[in-house]
């Protein structure tokens, strides 16, 4: 008799795996899979992206394998193994049945089938990959710190993203640049980096500088690596080095612009010596790393340099060459093109960042124009710029202030971004009066004397206020507040980077709001800028440098403007949107006739088809995963329908066959309690009778001792009716997958009335006889229904 995966993985893979010289991980859960919009559950189990190996060396990942049972071909697992590698960016993946093992080359698609698994030196050769392991090997097999409150451990992505690093510089090469999308921890990966660095004997000085431009960031970075005592964190400033302070420690942090200070005729960085540190990191070096302080990289030019950031370059037709002096500043010239790439589609694609939808409001004088007393024509980049539209403030304050109660966000934090500080205080006022709450609505901008402390107010995950954050672009970078909700845009934007920035306000997950998804409302034609998001392949890129130039002076009173007063106001266009991950934006109208065409397609045109597609366990799971690489959710469907409790599959019914309506999922279990008695009663041998009537049984007397309430009936046995009218009230909450899942009925409203689950299962007739039935009743409960 032939092994089953299991087994054959104990008796022939690991085996074999061991023989070669692998270390591995085993059930790696790449992510749970993109997170739902609605529903019962933040997340669909059958979703969840799982590895059955990742085989390493070292501690460094090298291959996924996939497994398959004995009696299995190798062959058939190739293609997950690949699909698996290519989300981890491992270059090789093998597929196994414990006899043939087929190693594939994922970046040229080659492929061998092997008798035993390569040995990872062979991997390593393939490679191409020449690291000294006497020298870096403690390096690399050293573990990760968990912090013993949070147990924030490191993900798979984040794993390949700090040994690729560790390749890269293991390989000879001084700078490294990652690309990882804003929320999925760019600064947790190179403080695990980090730890792993200064808790071996490869740096010479233990000393690593971190680089910042703004001091909200440098004190984010200075918390992130709390794990490191104070006395081995070190802020470097005036005060620090003119008090002899600024040498004696690990981990040193500071901003650009203090470094670039004088103190006793030099440049604050020059106070140190040029190899002083081992490793120089830059954060959101596409901004400001190689702008006016140029001079702190070139100084620690000997230590190793590492560049973050979240944005690719910027497609730029027609670019001019840079200069050999741009050349020097420019990003991916300076570092090269990214060692490791984590994007935005991504990271929502694994479930790590949450999905979002975009409406845009446009007013009437954004679309048409306003020609002003002085005769110019004004159009929404003059708006606020060049010409104060009080009215049209109050216009979008309040269609924002309505549409948010229409979906019940007034209560979720929004951040609205304005053209500038008198945009944004004439905004947060209109909210505040709206609300009628003097702390709904707070100003955060350089300008507020209490930025500091309303931005650390608005951070703080709860029901803390303000509730909506009116910013110009202070909050753009940098700046954590998972439970944010609605990205409000009244400035319009002419850069995709910032509009990256902006919009990553809004992606991060936060489970402790049961936060699915975030909106964007775009008043000023921003999300015009959407296309050139980024989808893991970027192939964009950024600006040379701009000359120097110097700042000009900002006065107290900025320049009048004229007023564009006494308009009438009116959303007079509003477009919604489904946002796809790599940041397409299709129009809803559009998104659901390319849906429609799909599921007419995959049920070849039959109501009938479908549901049985649906009743199917194996068949739903492909049917789910062809609709994912259509980019096609029924959660987006469900949201813009108004559709909370209804079934996936009648989505799709409604989408598809353009039904007027379909049921809920209450609706589907009251009819089968109604048309489908009889066919219980005598099918499955159970007596349909009243619930009120099992319930009213002594909870003491045994199941197996309740009397018949009506003689006569094929049983007289009222367990089977009350096991399923519990099971079809979990149906109503949670859908079909729980009912397939045995875990479900270990849940307290099952053990409660029946007992544990192998309690259950003999009271019922056994495991075999419960499935047997399940799929008897999901066929007489997915039939054809008009409500």
């Amino acid at each position: 008799m032939s092994r089953n995966e299991k087994q054959t993985c104990t008796d022939l893979i690991e085996p074999a795996l061991t023989k070669a010289g692998w270390q591995w991980d085993s059930q790696v859960t790449i992510g749970l899979g993109r997170v739902n919009i609605t529903g019962d559950t933040m997340y669909d189990e059958t979703q969840t992206i799982i590895a059955d190996y990742v085989l390493r060396y070292y501690g460094a990942p090298l291959v996924v394998l996939e497994a398959k049972a004995e009696s299995i071909s190798a062959a058939d697992g190739m293609q997950q193994g690949s699909r698996y590698a290519g989300r981890l960016d491992i270059r090789f993946s093998i597929a196994t049945n414990g006899t043939d093992w087929v190693l594939t080359d994922n970046d040229s698609g080659k492929y061998e089938t092997l008798s035993a698994p390569p040995s990872p030196e062979a991997i390593l050769t393939h490679h191409g990959i020449s690291i000294d392991w006497d020298q870096w090997g403690e390096v690399f097999s050293a573990g990760y710190h968990i912090d013993q409150v949070s147990r924030k451990v490191v993900r798979p992505y984040q794993d390949v993203a700090i040994h690729k690093t560790l390749w890269h510089f293991a390989g000879g090469n001084n700078r490294a640049l990652l690309l990882m999308a804003t929320g999925t921890g760019k600064t947790f990966v190179v403080f695990q980096l980090v730890w792993k660095l200064l808790n071996t004997s490869i740096l010479k000085r233990q000393h690593i500088l971190f680089l910042t431009d703004r001091n909200s960031l440098k004190d984010q970075a200075y918390r992130a690596f709390a794990a490191f005592s104070t006395d081995e964190r070190v802020t470097i400033n005036k005060d620090t080095v003119a008090n002899g302070q600024h040498q004696v420690g690990k981990v040193f942090f500071a901003n650009y612009q203090n470094l670039d200070e004088e103190l006793d005729g030099k440049k604050i960085f020059e106070h140190y010596d040029q190899d002083f540190f081992d490793l120089v990191i830059i954060d959101e070096c596409h901004r400001s790393g190689f702008g006016d302080w140029f001079g702190v990289l070139e100084h620690f030019n000997s230590a190793l340099q590492m560049g973050l950031t979240a944005t690719p370059r910027e497609l730029e037709e027609g670019r001019r060459v840079l200069t050999e002096e741009e050349k020097r500043r420019d990003t991916y010239e300076y570092f090269g093109a990214p060692i490791y790439t984590y994007s935005l589609k991504q990271a929502i694609e694994d479930g790590y960042l949450v999905p979002y939808l975009l409406e845009e409001r446009i007013t009437n004088v954004d679309e048409e124009g306003y020609t002003g007393l002085d005769g110019k024509h004004y159009t929404t980049a003059n708006f606020e710029r060049d010409i104060r539209m009080p009215d049209r403030t109050t216009a979008i304050a309040e269609d924002l202030w309505e549409i948010l109660g229409q979906y019940d966000l007034r209560d979720e934090k929004s951040i609205v971004f304005c053209v500038d500080d008198t945009h944004a205080a004439f905004m947060a006022a209109e909210l505040r009066r709206l609300s009628g709450d003097d702390d709904y609505a707070g100003r955060i901008v350089r300008s507020e004397r209490n930025s500091h402390q309303l931005e650390r107010n608005f951070a703080t995950v709860g029901s803390t206020k303000p509730r909506v954050a009116v910013t110009v672009d202070l909050l753009t970078t940098g700046f954590d507040a998972p439970d944010v909700k609605n990205i409000v845009f009244v400035r319009p934007l002419r850069s995709a980077i910032l509009y990256k920035q902006m919009k990553g306000r809004g992606t991060r997950l936060c489970e402790d709001i049961n936060k699915r998804y975030f909106t964007i409302f775009d008043y000023s034609g921003a999300s015009q800028l959407e296309d050139a998001e980024f989808d893991g392949h970027p192939a964009n890129r950024q600006k040379g440098a701009q000359p120097k130039t110097k700042p000009r002076k900002k006065t107290d009173e900025p320049a009048a403007k004229p007023a564009g007063e006494g308009i009438s106001v009116v959303i007079s266009d509003t477009n919604r949107y489904v946002c796809l991950a790599d940041g397409r934006k299709i129009p809803f109208e559009e998104y659901t006739e390319q849906s429609r065409n799909f599921i007419l397609d995959v049920s070849a045109k039959s109501l009938d088809e479908l549901l049985t597609i649906w009743i199917d366990k194996n068949s739903r799971k492909e049917l789910r995963e062809e609709l994912r690489d259509h980019d096609i959710y029924p959660s987006a469907f469900r949201h813009y329908l108004e559709l909370p409790k209804t079934d996936d599959v009648d989505i799709l019914a409604k989408i598809g066959f353009n039904l007027v309506r379909v049921p809920t999922r209450p609706q589907r279990v009251e009819r089968f309690w109604k048309d489908e008695a009889q066919w219980l009663e005598y099918e499955l041998g159970a007596n349909r009778v009243n619930k009120a009537q099992v319930f009213s049984f002594p909870k003491s007397q045994p199941m197996d001792k309740v009397a018949d309430p009506e003689p006569g009936y094929r049983s007289s046995d009222p367990f089977k009716v009350l096991f399923w009218q519990c099971a079809l009230d979990h149906y109503q909450l949670f859908g079909i997958d729980d009912l397939e899942q045995a875990r479900t009925y270990g849940a307290p409203q099952f053990v409660a009335q029946f007992g544990s689950f192998q309690t259950l299962t003999s009271r019922y007739g056994g495991p075999q006889l419960l499935k047997t039935d399940l799929e008897a009743v999901k066929h007489h409960l997915y039939v054809p229904m008009t409500v």
